[in-house]
């Protein structure tokens, strides 16, 4: 499918007054320290219908997380990553829950979070994906990315980034680094908690946009569509305030500064334009903001978007663009290996 008219297809263009009985099967995983601070932030928000699932080495951690389901992996006996191969461990750690397979259904849609680098997230994420893959599940995959002077914990991390890309049909990069480049003032503590924070709206966004009624509502069956065997991809993100007089030139300007990798971004293959404003903003502000986001893609890109609006907005608009099928210079070998896994039949266990 490819782009309707200059600037997508919208979905259901009716107010939905219950959601609609062809829902997915949502199933959302925090893998690690970073994955289970923003599962827990999204439990307690308790979004329908969606299980939530928390898998780490630290009990204590898994104890305090608001999550349906709680997975301690392998008995706090995963190594660190420096101290052997990094996918053995957790593998044999996951096959001991093999109860986890339950939670995965054909046609389901899964969403894997996790920080990269040495610990946890990077060792359990890719191996979780390929059982949820191997269900017939689409598995997306959000990896937070750590800040380059970290230069152990971002090799482990390139290395993560390689296996996820080899079990998951898509993984959303959040870099650390690019958004402390863009503020230079905040503390590393903050920058965390802002790319934690986007990472939980843009997840939150995702599944209502399907199972709540928006003004347009995205249609469950234009998910594959933009993220299935689509490997790399980055979000565009930018709110304006009540203050902005030209609102959509504003949040169109940020949308495309936004951090992301020394990307071009007219590489993508899929978009997915989520728009959120107040109650004043009309469906031609959106296809200004769709169009324009999406001007320079490929004119066989797949491009999806919708909108909502809620009243505690008021005149703000806040817009996530997740470009899709990413080709960037600095991790292009990684992501050729995605594509020669998809040729070869690779890693890769799920559906195509």
């Amino acid at each position: 499918m490819g782009n309707e008219g200059s600037y997508g297809r919208a979905g259901s263009e009716i107010t939905m007054k219950t959601p609609p009985h062809n829902l997915p099967h949502f199933v959302l995983i925090g893998c690690g320290g970073a994955g289970i601070t923003i599962i827990d932030r999204i439990g307690k928000v308790q979004i329908s219908p969606v299980t939530t699932v928390a898998a780490d080495t630290d009990n204590q951690a898994l104890t305090s997380t608001q999550a349906d389901i709680h997975i301690l992996l392998g008995n706090n006996q995963i190594k660190r990553w420096e101290e052997g191969d990094p996918a053995e461990s957790p593998q044999a750690s996951i096959k001991e829950h093999s109860e986890i397979e339950h939670l995965f259904e054909p046609g389901g849609i899964v969403f894997v979070v996790a920080g990269l680098g040495s610990g946890a997230g990077s060792g359990a994420a890719s191996q979780i994906a390929k059982i949820a893959r191997g269900k017939g599940a689409l598995v997306i995959a959000i990896a937070l990315f750590p800040f380059r002077i970290q230069r152990k914990t971002v090799k482990d991390a390139e290395e993560g980034l390689r296996e996820l890309l080899g079990y998951t049909d898509t993984v959303i990069v959040l870099d650390n680094d690019r958004y402390r480049n863009i503020f230079p003032n905040l503390s590393p503590e903050k920058v965390y908690l802002k790319v934690n924070r986007i990472a939980e709206d843009v997840l939150c966004r995702l599944i209502e946009s399907i199972s709540l009624p928006y003004l347009i509502n995205i249609d469950p069956d234009d998910f594959p569509s933009v993220f299935r065997n689509r490997g790399l991809a980055i979000i565009l993100e930018a709110e304006c305030g009540n203050e902005e007089t030209n609102k959509n030139e504003h949040v169109i300007r940020n949308c495309l500064n936004s951090p992301s990798f020394d990307i071009d971004y007219r590489s993508a293959t899929g978009c997915l334009v989520l728009i959120t404003a107040g109650q004043e903003f009309r469906r031609y502000d959106a296809e200004e903001i769709v169009r324009s986001l999406t001007f320079e893609l490929n004119p066989t890109a797949d491009v999806v978007w919708c909108s909502n609006m809620k009243k505690t907005m008021g005149e703000k608009v806040r817009v996530y663009g997740i470009m899709t099928g990413i080709q960037q210079n600095s991790y292009r070998e990684i992501n050729q290996d995605f594509k020669d896994h998809g040729k070869t039949g690779g890693s890769h266990e799920g559906p195509s």
